[in-house]
């Protein structure tokens, strides 16, 4: 019976992109809500990246040479490793909880995309990690977890992030199928990397510059389409060197109970998903692979996210 929940979930999403309203102007602004869960893939155990809870607000900027979004978000990762009841002392990935808040800003033109972010949170005990997760098990009458006195350490994270992606004419044509480039450089005291990947999308789509596949499904522009449809599909292979993680390291902050660990050095990972929109909704589907994170993991991960965002003037 504890997988019906989840099927249901996965109903409602998609059930509620298709209760639509009709409109002829573009929308200013939009909400979100974004879950990711290695449950919604009905796995029998919880690891790794086990949960992701996302809030963001984002808002169009005036411009009338580019699209510019202003993005607000507040968000609670939670990580674990592989065995949580049967080996208490076997730790292949560290307990870290990480709450944070985060400014992204989004420019868009027809030749290139640029996007800068900050963000300000707390990996360790102020994070709730420990309270979340178990008040959640409890809620769904799954067992208790009691050692996240292990996870790592950091009081204060402060990280900014940079992200490119060159619109090339041959392959970013709005036609059936594009080719997008994507560079992402990181670097703060949570996670120092640079990351290089290739969004291959099909279907039906706007221009990059109105997509909700950058989140750039809103406008202050007038008769821009944003209000349209959109439905198509993507592959995301994406290639990471990590200098740094914090998620898995903490810092000099970590207890003398807290169990660290190192990151692997290259690191890859591939999403698929399918984005939906049309007048006021948007909605995604999203299953991410990715090899392991840290040196001493047993297994890759494998997660769903969902996302449902609404949007309005």
């Amino acid at each position: 019976m504890k997988y019906f929940w989840r099927i249901g979930i996965c109903c409602c999403w998609i059930t509620a992109a298709y209760s639509q309203e009709a409109s002829t102007n573009s929308f200013h602004q939009s909400f979100s809500i974004t879950t990711d869960n290695d449950a919604y893939l009905l796995q029998s155990n919880d690891k790794y990246y086990t949960n992701g809870l996302y809030f963001q607000y984002n808002r169009a900027g005036k411009n009338q040479t580019a699209t510019i979004i202003h993005g607000f978000e507040a968000g609670q990762a939670l990580y674990t490793p592989r065995l949580l009841t049967y080996y208490p002392d076997s730790v292949d990935r560290p307990y870290c909880g990480y709450l944070f808040v985060q400014y992204k800003h989004t420019r868009l033109q027809k030749k290139f995309g640029l996007q800068w972010n900050v963000a300000v949170g707390t990996i360790g005990n102020n994070s709730l990690g420990q309270n979340f997760q178990n008040e959640l098990h409890h809620t769904l009458g799954l067992y208790p977890v009691n050692d996240w006195y292990k996870q790592v350490q950091v009081p204060f994270t402060l990280n900014a992030g940079l992200r490119y992606t060159p619109f090339i004419p041959a392959l970013a044509q709005e036609k059936s199928a594009k080719i997008v480039p994507v560079i992402e450089l990181n670097a703060g005291n949570v996670y120092t990397n640079a990351k290089f990947g290739m969004m291959l999308v099909w279907g039906i789509y706007h221009h990059n510059e109105n997509s909700a596949l950058w989140d750039a499904d809103i406008s202050q522009l007038p008769n821009n389409n944003t209000h349209s449809f959109e439905w198509f599909v993507y592959f995301y292979p994406q290639l990471t060197l990590q200098g740094y993680n914090a998620t898995i390291q903490g810092s000099s902050s970590n207890t003398a109970t807290t169990i660290a660990g190192t990151p692997e050095q290259w690191m890859y990972q591939q999403s698929w998903g399918m984005v939906f929109t049309k007048a006021r909704w948007m909605s995604k589907v999203e299953i991410v692979y990715q090899t392991k994170e840290c040196i001493t993991q047993y297994l890759p991960q494998r997660y769903a996210s969902l996302q449902l965002a609404y949007r309005f003037r």
